[in-house]
């Protein structure tokens, strides 16, 4: 006992340890709440224990450099704060998020005054909490050193190889990588992440892209604001018009049962009639962010660029005299599509991530529902799932766990390896099988408007699920696979629209099985709305009679190479 009570004089100098315990556990709350209640945490002691020590690494961290006031009235600002994260684990069961904090920024003076109202009780019970805070910090407290130099070094050299560790677990994690270099990507991303998903950093950094997404949207504005398609509309109908866009995401062609399949992943959609589904659709990028890209507007992988250049395909629609909609579960944070949805007359976006363990593509109905009540004459809708991004089975509710056995709950990317093989497959269909009632619902809700109507629905990219001997699994390779690059497109529509453009709908079937790519989508949804303007490329688009295949396709990769690809997926070539 005396040797430790030595140990401890020579880390800490003399200071009241029970007082400075009780303001840590009010600054470590937050964390508490994550440990116990996040998704990703809960029923894995060693997790928790993990993520609690990180914490608390990461909020003593500033202790080395200030003394013991200064220390903890800088945490008492986040302390003060730290109720945005409680409710957000409380409702949500994961970290706070961009999404959620740029809702709070912008968040109505009036509305907040409504809430804080509503909360009164609790409001209170936080104001006295951060009085008995601080009158612990100023009356209980002295303000000196909270360590030794020892004390410092010491907690230095544990942070040092608690990182080194981490980074290792990190690396182990990305082992499905099948090259080094994109598991170096990986591996830094995950461990960044680590970061930036831990109180108060996690608020930090939600906060800091907030402002930094809207300085770059308004600095893209700036340069698209004399940009003009001259867009107009051929045709000029007295009937109510709406064409739907629906993103997918992660979703591959050969596990829908309607292309084939032998499970029965898609039986709703294979009753569904005025039905077209394409079988030979190339993704144009293996990763979301780019083909985001390269689908919603003119720019190709030969000319990424252009996605800067123009304004997009929201833009076009708008341009058109259009009511534009975007409603999405996913992408909040990427500011391309932040610029897009400025112009939007209605916009909804999800608060969570891919990280939220329920949140699931149903729940776009509501917003979806709100729009078409809206009865405007003209309206193009975005609808961006989730689909089938991993972790498959936080993707669709325990209902449509069809095909079993499947993932379990709180899955990380640690379980991605080819023992799992048979889980990582059936938890995957049953996204898919989940997929195929999102998609039939809002063909069904999109069905009762009797209006002029289209649905066309294309997914980012496709996945790998160890499918051959290069072991390959997700998405994202430097080295694309035929899994992750063909990707269903569906056409649905209205009984209507047959009527107004039934050489259209000829158009579209005849071209059903034409070796095509995601950046046929940008002409072919204007075409199939009835717009025109100056440089359009009819050749470009299914709905025309002057389209053209392609014979050789191309792709851009993770590592900023452009890669050819035959109609038969196969490599032909590289470019740089």
């Amino acid at each position: 006992m005396k040797q430790l009570t030595h140990i401890l004089h020579r880390l800490f100098p003399s200071n009241h340890y029970g007082w400075i315990c009780v303001l840590f556990l009010f600054i470590l709350l937050p964390n508490l709440f994550v440990a116990f209640l996040s998704t990703d945490l809960v029923g894995n002691p060693f997790k928790q224990c993990a993520y609690l020590l990180f914490s608390c690494i990461i909020l003593i961290l500033p202790a080395l450099l200030l003394k013991t006031r200064w220390y903890f009235g800088l945490q008492s600002v986040f302390f003060l704060l730290s109720p945005l994260e409680i409710a957000h684990i409380v409702l949500n069961r994961m970290p706070i998020t961009e999404g959620f904090m740029s809702v709070v920024i912008h968040t109505d003076y009036k509305e907040a005054y409504e809430l804080l109202s509503f909360l009164h009780i609790y409001l209170w019970i936080g104001i006295l909490l951060l009085g008995f805070y601080y009158w612990i910090l100023f009356t209980r407290i002295e303000n000196k050193a909270l360590f030794t130099l020892r004390g410092k070094v010491v907690i230095g050299i544990v942070f040092a190889f608690f990182n080194i560790g981490l980074w290792a677990a990190m690396w182990r994690m990305s082992g499905f990588r099948v090259d080094d270099t994109a598991r170096v990507s990986s591996t830094n991303a995950y461990f960044k992440k680590k970061y930036t998903k831990t109180y108060p950093l996690d608020l930090i950094t939600a906060t800091r892209d907030v402002f930094a997404s809207q300085r770059e949207v308004r600095k893209m504005e700036a340069e698209l604001k004399d940009f003009s398609f001259g867009m107009h509309k051929k045709d000029s109908l007295s009937a109510r018009e709406i064409y739907v866009f629906v993103i997918g995401e992660a979703a591959r062609y050969g596990n829908f049962s309607m292309h084939g399949y032998t499970r029965p992943t898609t039986p709703l959609l294979e009753q569904c009639s005025r039905l077209i589904s394409y079988s030979n659709v190339l993704a144009t990028s293996n990763y979301t962010s780019a083909v985001l890209q390269l689908m919603l507007t003119r720019a190709t992988p030969l000319d990424p660029e252009l996605a800067h250049k123009e304004k997009g395909l929201t833009d076009a629609f708008k341009e058109g005299g259009f009511e534009v909609a975007w409603i999405a579960n996913q992408s909040v944070g990427d500011r391309f599509v932040q610029r897009l949805t400025s112009c939007s007359d209605y916009t909804y976006f999800s608060t969570t991530d891919y990280d939220s363990a329920e949140s699931y593509d149903e729940k776009l109905f509501i917003p979806f529902a709100s729009v078409l009540q809206q009865k405007k004459q003209k309206q193009f809708i975005v609808i961006h799932t989730l689909g089938s991004h991993f972790r498959y089975n936080a993707r669709y509710p325990e209902s449509f766990c069809h095909f079993t056995p499947a993932l379990y709950d709180n899955t990380s990317y640690g379980g991605v390896n080819p023992e799992n093989k048979e889980l990582l497959v059936n938890s995957y269909d049953n996204s898919i099988y989940y997929t195929d009632y999102v998609l039939n619902e809002i063909i069904s809700m999109l069905e009762k408007e009797k209006a002029v109507s289209s649905l066309v629905y294309l997914s980012d990219h496709g996945e790998n699920l160890y499918d051959d001997a290069s072991h390959m699994a997700v998405h994202g390779n430097t080295e694309p696979s035929r899994f992750e690059l063909h990707v269903p497109l569906i056409v649905w529509t209205s009984p209507r629209y047959e009527e107004v453009w039934p050489e259209k709908v000829n158009n579209i079937e005849k071209h059903k099985d034409l070796p095509i790519s995601t950046s046929n989508l940008f002409h072919s949804l204007l075409d199939i709305a009835g717009m025109s303007y100056p440089s359009a490329s009819p050749e470009l688009s299914i709905a025309s009679p002057a389209f053209q295949a392609d014979s050789v396709r191309y792709v851009l990769t993770p590592d900023k190479r452009v890669v050819e690809k035959t109609h038969a997926f196969e490599t032909i070539e590289k470019r740089r």
